[in-house]
């Protein structure tokens, strides 16, 4: 999701209410993975961290931030996406599948 995200965001077609569509999706499969029982709440809480990224970069892009200053979030968001990935492996294979 991420990734897709960073090249609509490189060739220019990343709105803010895509970004808040993926933002809001991503919220709910965290909630529903929770609430099954099928993740952690520490990895519940750790991906949230991206998904509060997401809102805000959608608010960057509202507001007409410069591109490097939103590739550069993003990128961040992805490093972020990894360490919570790899210290929560199973939280990878889950949202893949919701």
């Amino acid at each position: 999701m991420l990734e897709s995200m960073r090249l609509r965001l490189s060739d220019g077609n990343l709105s803010s209410a895509s970004a808040r569509k993926e933002a809001e999706t991503l919220s709910e499969a965290l909630t529903d993975l929770r609430t099954e029982g099928t993740i952690s709440n520490d990895a519940y809480l750790e991906a949230g961290v991206i998904q509060g990224g997401l809102i805000v970069l959608a608010n960057m892009i509202s507001q007409d931030c410069d591109q490097r200053e939103l590739i550069h979030h993003l990128s961040q968001l992805i490093t972020r996406a990894d360490n919570i990935c790899s210290a929560h492996p199973d939280l990878v294979a889950h949202l893949v599948a919701a």
